[in-house]
C-alpha cells in the first residue's frame, strides 16, 4: 500500500489526511513512552495515538501525534501493523480510552436535571453523576456510550442483554 494523502477543499480551508502506510509504520516501547518510525520519513520519540471517531470506529482510523498534538497521519486499519506494532497500539489505546462496560444497573435517579447512577461494571461498583440523560447518553452501534460530568465514559453494549431488572431501568429512563 502507498502512502497516500487526501486534501478536501471546504471554502477557505485546507484540510490535509495523511494516510500511513501500516507497512511502513513500527511502534515500540522505550520505558514507558511510545515510539514510532515511519520508514523512508521520521521517527517520533514521543508518539500519542488517539481514535479518529471513538465512538462509531473504535477500531480503525487511528490517529498518530506526537507530543505537542501534531498528526504525524492515520493509520486506516490498524490490523494491518506488523504484531508487535499492533499489541503496543492496542495497549496504548485501552489505557487511553478506559471505558468499563456496564454489566448492571442498580439504580438511576434524576435529581432536577442532575442524574445520579448505581452500577456495577466489568471493572467492579461505580456511583457517578451526569447531566440529564438525554445530554449524556450516546447510542452506538452496539448499545449506548454514557458519558459523565467528569468525563469518564461507561459502555453499555446491547442494552437487551441486561438482567431484566437492569433493562427495564434503564428502558423507564431513555
Amino acid at each position: 500500500m502507498e502512502d497516500k494523502v487526501l486534501k478536501i477543499d471546504s471554502d477557505d480551508n485546507m484540510f490535509k489526511i495523511n494516510y500511513l502506510d501500516p507497512q511502513k509504520v513500527k511502534l515500540f516501547r522505550h520505558g514507558d513512552v511510545l515510539r514510532c518510525t515511519i520508514e523512508n520519513d521520521r521517527t517520533c520519540l514521543r508518539v500519542v495515538p488517539m481514535r479518529s471517531f471513538p465512538i462509531s470506529i473504535r477500531d480503525g482510523y487511528i490517529s498518530l501525534r506526537d507530543i505537542k498534538g501534531n498528526e504525524l497521519g492515520i493509520i486506516k486499519d490498524p490490523k494491518e501493523l506488523d504484531r508487535d506494532s499492533r499489541n503496543l497500539l492496542e495497549e496504548e489505546i485501552s489505557k487511553r480510552y478506559f471505558t468499563p462496560v456496564v454489566r448492571k444497573i442498580i439504580s438511576i435517579r434524576d435529581k432536577m436535571g442532575i442524574v445520579e447512577w448505581d452500577i456495577e461494571t466489568d471493572r467492579g461498583k461505580r456511583k457517578f453523576i451526569t447531566r440529564s440523560i438525554h445530554r449524556s447518553i450516546e447510542e452506538t452501534s452496539t448499545g449506548f456510550m454514557v458519558k459523565d460530568m467528569e468525563g469518564n465514559r461507561y459502555e453499555i453494549r446491547n442494552p437487551s442483554e441486561l438482567d431484566p431488572s437492569s433493562a427495564g431501568i434503564l428502558a423507564s429512563k431513555i
